[in-house]
């Protein structure tokens, strides 16, 4: 009986364990997201700041938090099996200028947002999902915003944004399969190229 009782001890101890362990990494990565965003909106709200600061400000945070070079990857397509590593090279280099400058353009009503997380998910050994909610005080608009956070050896980054249901990273995979489908792999290196030097 005593035997008995240890193991039932063992099972509940390991369950609570896991258990633990989950939370801790759910709300890890939760707290990675306020961090984020609160970083991002000190940039937005700093006037002092000129075109060519900020972005430089933001592509130190896309360092910390951003895994941009697997984003980069799965933007490619089919087509990353086939690229050698100079065009993944060149390729990686490009769009991580250009994920910066189009987040800053389309982020410039971002500071006077307040963001909420509603709930955070384990959805594998690797990924967390943390579901949240933006509301805009200029024009009382809310979007709900999932955030895939990919997790591996203590370090997290964030790999996508799904919002309202439409995922940034698909939607851009689909935009440059499009373009390698008619213009080739030439034809996304020239559109990055193109909108870095307007932007």
């Amino acid at each position: 009986m005593n035997f008995l009782y240890k193991k039932i001890f063992f099972y509940f101890s390991f369950f609570i364990f896991l258990s633990f362990k989950s939370y801790s990494a759910e709300v890890n990565a939760e707290t990675f997201v306020l961090k984020l965003t609160n970083e991002a909106k000190l940039i937005f709200n700093d006037k002092s700041l000129n075109l060519e600061s900020r972005l430089k400000k933001l592509n130190d945070i896309s360092q910390n938090y951003l895994d941009l070079d697997a984003l980069a990857g799965y933007t490619l397509g089919d087509y990353r099996d086939k690229a050698t590593s100079a065009e993944k090279d060149s390729f990686n280099k490009l769009f991580r200028e250009y994920f910066i400058k189009n987040m800053s353009s389309k982020l410039n009503d971002f500071a006077d947002q307040e963001l909420k997380i509603l709930d955070s998910k384990k959805i594998n050994e690797n990924n967390i999902i943390v579901s949240t909610k933006i509301f805009s005080k200029k024009d009382a608009q809310e979007i709900n915003v999932d955030w895939r956070i990919y997790s591996k050896e203590s370090k997290l980054l964030a790999r996508d944004l799904v919002v309202e249901g439409l995922s940034l990273a698909r939607t851009q995979r689909e935009e440059f399969a499009s373009i390698i489908a008619s213009r080739g792999f030439a034809g996304v290196i020239n559109a990055l190229e193109t909108f870095n030097k307007s932007h």
